[in-house]
């Protein structure tokens, strides 16, 4: 069985471009980080406003906003209200560790293919501790996502994670999209949205029959955990998340150069 590895490594990998169409929004962001990158546009350095980047690319402001906020999602922007988006440093392990971007961020940056079956996505009456962990009332609602991940081409082998996320009703609009043929990283970009800050936890857990029969693994296998805690910009906790990654088909390996 193939196993999964995640490097955290201090120097980001530059991967090859695929012969794929891409959407509008990609041209934008690929031209900031060639800037980035180039240091024509240095930490601090404020970006254009987004009229004159509409002008430019010939694209919507919906366009733009999409771009520079997945930018922000990724460290390398940070916003600041009234007056503008600049250049920042992101920290350097963000830069390329499953263990601080989304699973599918991660694969996407490392050029690997993945797919996604939601087993249930829909709103309910929250948990106590679903409710305490996202500082809720009690028998609040949130929206439930629970996914499994495999590697494109490799569902046979079975899936590399589980995970279940709850979101709370400020992110309603989730209900409107597919997230299996698409991200909440992404769907929060559309809705000018972006990540300021995620605390995560890691640990290892033996799964419970139920997680084993979904992932394909004997009951009582180990697994990693990660669970994870998200504030949006204006600082309010948005999302819960609970990961499993099966230690039989998962590897985690820590790289850093001095």
């Amino acid at each position: 069985m193939t196993i999964i590895r995640y490097i955290c490594d201090i120097d980001k990998e530059k991967m090859d471009g695929n012969a794929i169409m891409k959407p509008l929004y990609t041209k934008i962001s690929d031209y900031v980080m060639e800037k980035i990158q180039n240091e024509e546009w240095p930490v601090g350095y404020m970006l254009p406003p987004e009229v004159e980047l509409c002008q430019q690319f010939g694209v919507s402001r919906t366009s733009v906003r999409t771009a520079l906020l997945t930018l922000v999602n990724d460290g390398y922007l940070h916003r600041v209200k009234g007056k503008g988006t600049f250049v920042t440093t992101p920290q350097r392990v963000e830069e390329s560790t499953i263990f601080i971007e989304s699973f599918a961020e991660e694969m996407r940056k490392r050029g690997k293919a993945i797919e996604t079956e939601v087993l249930e996505f829909r709103m309910m009456r929250a948990e106590p501790r679903v409710c305490q962990s996202l500082r809720l009332p009690e028998g609040s609602n949130v929206i439930k996502l629970t996914r499994l991940r495999y590697s494109k081409g490799r569902v046979e082998e079975g899936p590399i994670v589980l995970t279940t996320s709850y979101y709370t009703m400020k992110l309603a609009y989730l209900q409107n999209y597919d997230f299996s043929s698409t991200s909440v990283h992404k769907a929060m970009a559309e809705h000018g949205m972006a990540k300021k800050f995620t605390e995560k936890h890691i640990s290892v857990a033996v799964l419970d029959p139920r997680s084993s029969r979904l992932m394909a693994v004997e009951s009582g296998s180990l697994a990693l955990t990660i669970t994870s805690f998200t504030e949006d910009m204006e600082d309010e906790l948005v999302e819960f998340c609970e990961s499993y990654y099966p230690a039989s088909r998962n590897e985690f390996i820590l790289k850093i150069r001095l």
